[in-house]
């Protein structure tokens, strides 16, 4: 159970009891990862029907509010800077270089309004199962890029959550993941659907970012992650 509380100190804002920090610990928590989504779902999804009453567009508001409360942007962090490094045109050290710049810049500040955009328009055409689900899928995505593209960064909590997250890691992830997409299918099949759809773009975008860069990094694997978030949803959205 202390792994479990380790990782939502790391993953999350919750004022929940945080053990002391070992790599034991950790390592012992990376299993957990999509269990933290869960629990983010679920209060996502359970703010959402407490406020059904309020206008649509507002209720997108203060969900999309509280899951930036609850995440502390982290994988938006790592989103705005894969966006300023992937589109800056520059070679691999120059795209790794501007990883490791803590300012943001043009791309990164367009990267957000989108994904914000796009967030708000979601949360607003779906019900809550995808809102209860987007966050699982999302955390399932870290362990399946690890073992597909090697750390290229040294250092750091990613290069720990990566070389902890083993094939079994990966796969009991993906199991998670769809079996509670599953679990809603008596609502409507289209979350099984969607959330096989963002993990196999998941898969891809993985290996693209491979291909362009030799690996990953803490940031790429925030990107690959709200990239997932988006189509879930996006998939959802289209099939109702």
């Amino acid at each position: 159970m202390s792994s479990f509380f380790l990782m939502l100190g790391f993953f999350t804002r919750l004022p929940v009891p945080c053990p002391e920090y070992t790599e034991q610990r950790y390592r012992r928590g990376v299993p957990m990862l999509p269990l933290v989504g869960v629990l983010v779902g679920g209060l996502l999804a359970g703010v959402f029907v407490l406020l059904e009453s309020l206008p649509v567009a507002l209720t997108s508001l203060l969900v999309f509010v509280l899951y930036l409360y609850i995440t502390g942007g982290l994988h938006l962090d790592g989103l705005a800077d894969s966006f300023d490094a992937l589109f800056s045109s520059r070679d691999r050290e120059g795209v790794l270089r501007i990883m490791d710049d803590p300012q943001i810049g043009s791309f990164g500040v367009l990267g957000l309004i989108i994904s914000s955009a796009a967030y708000l328009i979601l949360f607003s055409m779906v019900d809550w199962p995808a809102l209860l689900l987007f966050p699982i899928i999302g955390k399932c995505t870290p362990a399946i890029a690890a073992n597909i593209a090697p750390y290229i960064r040294p250092g750091g909590m990613a290069e720990l959550f990566c070389s902890s997250a083993s094939r079994g890691v990966a796969i009991l992830a993906v199991a998670l993941g769809l079996a509670a997409c599953a679990a809603f299918w008596f609502i409507s099949p289209a979350y099984l659907v969607a959330g096989a759809v963002a993990l196999a773009a998941s898969v891809l975008l993985t290996f693209r970012i491979k291909n362009l860069l030799g690996g990953i990094t803490g940031d790429i694997l925030g990107l690959i992650c709200e990239a997932a978030h988006l189509l879930f949803l996006l998939v959802c959205v289209l099939n109702f």
